[in-house]
């Protein structure tokens, strides 16, 4: 048995037909389109948890090498020094010329990871110019201002590095 009702307007409308179109409607919503919406947010969240990730990751590494770097450097003037001793002995000039030769790496690492124009790395060649001009006037007054310079901009890079690490990591996963 089928009940009719009368609308306001006077239509005549089927309770039946109602009970079938909202049935549909609910199952279209339920069984397809609910899960379908469900999966995509699932998905969508687990991306953004992969980039997060990744991205942190990525900041673990570049400390090590903004570590290993901060410990470059800090030797930095004492190993200027001991190249120009006419007194330093073999082993010491043989640790301060390994020493020499990761300067440059260093920073060609650091350009790896960063842009060559992100402040970390230009910071980073700064203090090494300075430390090869240092390195090429000696023990000399004009050595030694090179060297206080030298340690001006190392605190500089230092300060550029730990901004670097200590930035939020975007919830997007995106940048560094």
């Amino acid at each position: 048995m089928v009940r009719r009702y009368e609308t306001d307007a006077g239509d005549t409308e089927s309770m039946t037909d109602n009970a079938v179109i909202v049935g549909v409607t609910g199952i279209v919503v339920s069984g397809v389109l609910g899960p379908s919406v469900a999966s995509w947010l699932a998905r969508r969240s687990r991306s953004r948890e992969f980039h997060r990730e990744q991205v942190a990751q990525r900041r673990d590494e570049l400390r090590g090498l903004l570590d290993e770097a901060a410990a470059l450097l800090a030797s930095g003037p004492t190993n200027v020094r001991i190249l120009h001793e006419r007194q330093a002995g073999a082993d010491d000039l043989d640790r301060a010329r390994a020493w020499l030769s990761q300067v440059f790496p260093i920073g060609q690492r650091l350009q790896l990871w960063l842009p060559s124009d992100h402040a970390v790395v230009t910071a980073y060649e700064r203090v090494r110019e300075q430390l090869i001009a240092a390195a090429e006037a000696g023990v000399t007054p004009s050595g030694v201002a090179l060297l206080e310079r030298f340690e001006e901009d190392r605190r500089a890079f230092l300060d550029s590095a730990r901004e670097t690490l200590l930035s939020p990591i975007p919830e997007t996963g995106s940048g560094l």
